[in-house]
């Protein structure tokens, strides 16, 4: 168990520094700000027919709202990697403007509050909800601090991955459990 723990922790953290790189080399060719998308799901398994289903559907949200927003996308991919879907996306504009419509979408549902919408700007640096003078994002299941509630491990991973589960059942539609 604990050596499954730590070569999962050792995907992520590849997966996270290849993003990382991918990210900074976007920004300093296109010269734009790059959106960073992935799910926020706790566990092991972040592949499950819902949750890519899920993640496209907020594909689609937020190419609809950027196109509603006159914000063309320069360049975009789509990866279903083991650590998770990733999209990442170049898009032409403000990168503040940007970040503040997919604080919108998170903001929007409880769905939203599964989101990982990160917004990098044209010179690589993140534009984060603190910058813009916005709240820290809550826990799922008690509502206060997500970090806090994540560094503390308040949680149950159980009691997570049925919430993360619940809410994305109630999101899509579905009435089965999965």
């Amino acid at each position: 168990m604990k050596d499954s723990k730590i070569l999962a922790m050792n995907r992520m953290l590849e997966a996270k520094e290849k993003r990382y790189y991918k990210i900074k080399s976007l920004t300093e060719k296109f010269e734009a700000p790059v959106l960073s998308f992935m799910l926020n799901i706790p566990g092991e398994d972040k592949n499950f027919k819902e949750a890519v289903d899920f993640h496209k559907k907020y594909i689609e949200i937020i190419k609809k709202l950027l196109e509603e927003n006159k914000i063309k996308i320069l360049f975009e991919e789509y990866e279903n990697l083991i650590t998770g879907m990733e999209y990442i996306g170049v898009l032409e504009g403000n990168g503040r403007e940007i970040k503040k419509l997919m604080i919108e979408i998170e903001e929007e549902s409880d769905g939203g509050r599964l989101l990982d919408l990160d917004i990098y700007d044209k010179d690589f640096s993140q534009i984060s909800r603190s910058s813009l003078g916005l709240p820290e994002r809550k826990c799922i299941i008690c509502g206060k601090t997500a970090r806090t509630c994540i560094k503390e491990e308040r949680h149950k991973l159980e009691e997570l991955e049925d919430k993360v589960r619940e809410i994305i059942r109630e999101d899509l539609g579905y009435t089965h459990k999965f």
